[in-house]
């Protein structure tokens, strides 16, 4: 019998127990969690931007966007020809308000860097809309205007993007905040062909006597950016590919077309990343012409990323080229 007693007796104290702490948990149903979401082109032509230049994708689109993959923890940039901009929308997935929602990353451009609140569904409002957010690796195009050009490198580089909110969690007693923090890693690849040019061991920016400017040539009839190195003697010329992708290069002869009409191209190659190109013997000036005529297999006109089909953009000795192509004219003679 008194062991019965004690068994209902423990009862009653756990019953007790459980009702003196209804509201002790008030939190337990809490769930907070912001997405990135990376957009498509179908999706991003339903976007629209507001007064203040910032971009949303209207609330129609929720469940499109519920069904896709999260960004995870990994931003790809990939190939990164010139400046690249990724868009992506941010979303709530949890039934708690997030505030003050901040962006910071080293070397990536972040619009907005700020935003003030993100609600949920069922928490006293509705979405009417998800913010879209960019993130911007810069690669030499002008970004605030022309000129304004970034330094040119290539190769893999790497990143941390972090992604900072609060919320709040009320009960009868107070409220209580709580602070987050969601790191993001990036990486990517900037692509670009970075040329240097060799006249007899010396680089064509030192060996220049005229500075890079632009001129209309006959031949070609689009203003090109040149150079007039004079030499006694143009024994040796080379050209260094030290980016990581190919690069086009042709050899022009324009007394072939301006005298003989005639195509003008005496050789046509890319120089692959890392390659060195030798050209001796074919870069001459005067000397293409023989007795018995024009040589047709030498010219004086280097012309790169040719034909402005260049998937990249490239410098040739420093200076940037951006528009697809740029040449250098070589003038043998006496300084």
């Amino acid at each position: 019998m008194k062991k019965a007693v004690y068994y209902v007796m423990l009862a009653l104290a756990a019953i007790l127990i459980v009702a003196g702490c209804q509201g002790c948990f008030p939190y337990e149903d809490a769930v907070w969690e912001l997405r990135l979401v990376p957009l498509n082109g179908t999706e991003l032509a339903k976007a629209y931007t507001d007064d203040s230049g910032r971009m949303y994708l209207p609330a129609s689109e929720v469940a499109n966007i519920l069904a896709r993959p999260s960004a995870g923890a990994d931003i790809d940039f990939g190939d990164v020809l010139s400046t690249k901009t990724l868009l992506y929308v941010l979303m709530n997935v949890g039934n708690r308000d997030v505030y003050d929602v901040t962006f910071s990353a080293g070397d990536l451009t972040v619009y907005p860097e700020y935003i003030g609140v993100i609600p949920a569904q069922g928490e006293g409002g509705e979405i009417v809309a998800l913010p879209i957010v960019s993130f911007i690796k810069e690669h030499v195009i002008p970004i605030s205007g022309v000129g304004s050009l970034m330094d040119m490198t290539a190769g893999e580089f790497t990143d941390l993007l972090s992604l900072s909110y609060n919320y709040t969690l009320e009960d009868s007693v107070g409220a209580e905040s709580f602070d987050v923090v969601d790191n993001y890693t990036v990486a990517g690849e900037k692509m670009a062909a970075i040329l240097d040019v060799f006249v007899s061991g010396i680089n064509v920016t030192e060996a220049a006597v005229n500075p890079i400017e632009e001129y209309m040539t006959s031949y070609f009839h689009e203003p090109l950016l040149s150079a007039n190195i004079y030499s006694n003697d143009l024994d040796t010329i080379s050209i260094q590919n030290s980016g990581n992708v190919p690069m086009r290069v042709a050899v022009l002869n324009p007394y072939l077309q301006v005298l003989a009409h005639e195509d003008p191209v005496v050789l046509d190659t890319v120089v692959l990343a890392g390659q060195t190109l030798e050209l001796v013997g074919i870069v001459r000036d005067a000397i293409y012409f023989e007795n018995s005529g024009i040589d047709h297999s030498r010219g004086n006109i280097l012309l790169f990323g040719s034909d402005r089909n260049q998937p990249y953009l490239f410098s040739l000795s420093g200076n940037y080229c951006t528009d697809g192509d740029l040449g250098f004219h070589f003038s043998e003679s006496q300084r």
